[in-house]
């Protein structure tokens, strides 16, 4: 499968980049070709260092989404219009994931903010056509642990969207990471409740010393 990761330069995307490269065609989108290529060169030499065949290329966002089988929206919540309607006559029928949160520092605490769709998936997805099947996805991993390679991530990764094969796909990207669950979250609009996780888990990890915190969900 190629998976472009749109801002995949910035710290959110490379463990995206790092942890799927040696299974999977990846393409690095930027606004600028030539920062995504510099990007591909240095993770590819980087993933040859740990005995990792990888293909991966770096394009412009626009080329990068065009290029793809499935695209994953690795900015900040306030990019995600330029990634989707900005950008809208690239996508075809793409399986798009959001890992994306809308939220914002208050004090010392982080507060969940959506906007009036109510998730940054559902805006996502109203911004998209409708031949894109979105999934909002990855909320509960750290990004710093996501890019270590050396760490094994422990957790669950909770998905939500509205066609049942394209959770699927999502899933067995989940399962590529060791020791990583996917579980059914239910349909797209509950996003909300995923995403708000995000800013949950940072609190709860500031106030009580717990680095990289996750969710895993028991059966007592």
């Amino acid at each position: 499968m190629k998976i472009a990761v749109v801002g995949g330069t910035g710290d959110c995307g490379q463990g995206f980049i790092k942890r799927w490269a040696g299974e999977h065609e990846i393409v690095i989108g930027s606004r600028k070709a030539d920062k995504a290529e510099a990007a591909a060169a240095e993770l590819t030499r980087f993933l040859k260092s740990r005995g990792i065949d990888s293909r991966i290329k770096g394009m412009d966002n626009a080329a990068a989404i065009e290029a793809s089988d499935l695209v994953v929206l690795s900015v900040p919540y306030n990019f995600v219009e330029s990634m989707t309607s900005n950008l809208r006559e690239s996508y075809g029928d793409q399986i798009v994931i959001s890992p994306v949160v809308p939220m914002a520092r208050v004090g010392r605490h982080f507060e969940y903010t959506p906007p009036a769709q109510g998730s940054a998936a559902l805006l996502a997805r109203d911004l998209l056509p409708p031949s894109v099947r979105v999934v909002a996805a990855f909320h509960t991993i750290s990004y710093a642990a996501f890019q270590e390679l050396d760490l094994t991530l422990g957790g669950d990764v909770l998905i939500v969207g509205d066609d049942p094969e394209a959770k699927e796909v999502v899933a067995d990207l989940v399962r590529v990471v060791k020791d990583l669950r996917p579980l059914d979250g239910g349909p797209l609009e509950l996003a909300a409740q995923v995403e708000g996780l995000t800013p949950l888990l940072l609190n709860i990890g500031r106030l009580n010393k717990i680095k990289n915190a996750g969710i895993n969900v028991v059966s007592c």
